[in-house]
């Protein structure tokens, strides 16, 4: 009986023991299926490259010697901006003056003409402070020095120089003219001139590289009046804004001629704080815009004018109403009046103090319907 109940103990025992056995081992998960990558690190965004100028043309890179003259004989340096080399000189102490003639023997087709294109080349100075206001930066199509020349002085660029190297940028439009018609489809030669003030000085380190043509980009445009305020204006009757129909900033001056009536003029003057249009007669235009609800009823009297006196008929540009009509439609009209196709009146306008705008004009009658008319966006701008 003992052994029975000793043989019971043993086998509940051993049970146990295979019991506790076969318990399953518990380990921290490997599933790593819901665990998310780290980011990648932020790249930096390429700049974008500058568009590449349909209108740019390489005369000389300035790589090779051969078609360059200066003060002794040309050298080749290191020291560029484009290409493998640029030509450099020194006006060393003692001397004051320096050149650099290129002429290749061949014509250059820019494909430009005066009104568009732009010279372009890279000029080195080590101290522009040294340079004397003479000077000039020339191209011509003749081959010869003041023939079929245009020409930009050294005294006008000196302010902007830096040391090191300078982008010269030369519109055709601006250039002095000698010699007769420059031809930009075959151009011959590039001459840049100059002295040093005095013969004494730390030496004058020189050179020039990169010569090209391109179209000019256009000038901003300088505002003369945005007529977003009635102040300065006077038409007939008391001056109205109107915010409601415009061409740019918050209104226009509109006025009517009345059945009954045939006379509307705008006048602006601005003689306190006159507007330099930073143009030239020869590049120069003045641009505003004009309101005619219907242009058949104008009569081809009246003028558009703009003076440097601040009275009219003193020191004017004035275009004829007459010469505008046949292009007019209804409604907005942008007008481009060119500076050198104005009538002068009463001496020569300053550019540069611009006083004063009128337009004034007349319908055919005094019997019609209303005429609406109205100025906006009045500018100087440059001829393109």
């Amino acid at each position: 009986m003992r052994i029975t109940k000793l043989m019971m103990v043993l086998s509940i025992f051993a049970l146990a023991i295979m019991v506790a056995g076969c318990k399953k081992e518990k380990f921290n998960s490997r599933d790593t299926s819901s665990l998310k990558p780290p980011p990648p690190p932020p790249v930096d965004p390429e700049e974008p490259e500058e568009p590449t100028d349909p209108t740019l043309k390489l005369w000389t890179g300035v790589d090779v010697a051969d078609g360059w003259s200066t003060v002794g004989e040309p050298k080749i340096d290191a020291d560029k901006k484009e290409g493998t080399g640029s030509l450099r000189n020194t006006i060393a102490d003692g001397s004051d003056f320096m050149q650099f003639i290129f002429k290749p023997g061949t014509d250059f087709n820019t494909g430009l003409t005066a009104t568009n294109g732009q010279f372009t080349f890279w000029w080195y100075l080590s101290d522009p402070t040294l340079l004397k206001e003479d000077g000039q930066i020339e191209i011509n199509s003749s081959g010869d020095f003041d023939q079929k020349e245009y020409g930009w002085s050294i005294a006008a660029l000196k302010p902007s120089l830096k040391p090191g190297w300078n982008e010269i940028k030369l519109n055709f439009n601006t250039a002095d003219k000698a010699g007769g018609d420059f031809d930009p489809a075959a151009v011959k030669q590039f001459r840049v001139f100059f002295w040093t003030e005095t013969t004494s000085h730390e030496p004058l380190v020189t050179g020039v590289d990169g010569l090209m043509f391109r179209q000019a980009p256009p000038t901003p445009s300088v505002l003369f009046s945005s007529v977003d305020l009635p102040d300065g204006w006077e038409t007939v009757g008391a001056p109205v804004i109107d915010a409601a129909d415009k061409k740019e900033g918050t209104g226009s001056l509109k006025n009517t001629i009345a059945d009954g009536s045939d006379f509307m003029q705008f006048i602006y003057k601005n003689v306190e704080t006159p507007v330099n249009a930073t143009f030239t007669k020869a590049n120069g235009m003045f641009t505003f815009w004009w309101f005619l609800s219907d242009p058949s009823l104008l009569k081809e009297d009246g003028q558009i004018e703009i003076n440097s006196d601040g009275n009219f008929d003193h020191n004017e540009l004035h275009w004829n109403v007459a010469d505008l009509k046949p292009s007019l439609k209804p409604g907005w009209n942008e007008l481009k009046l060119k500076f050198s196709d104005a009538v002068v009146e009463g001496g020569d306008i300053d550019l540069t103090a611009v006083k004063q705008f009128r337009v004034f004009f007349w319908t055919e009658t005094t019997s019609h319907e209303p005429l609406v008319s109205g100025v906006d966006g009045l500018k100087f701008a440059e001829v393109q």
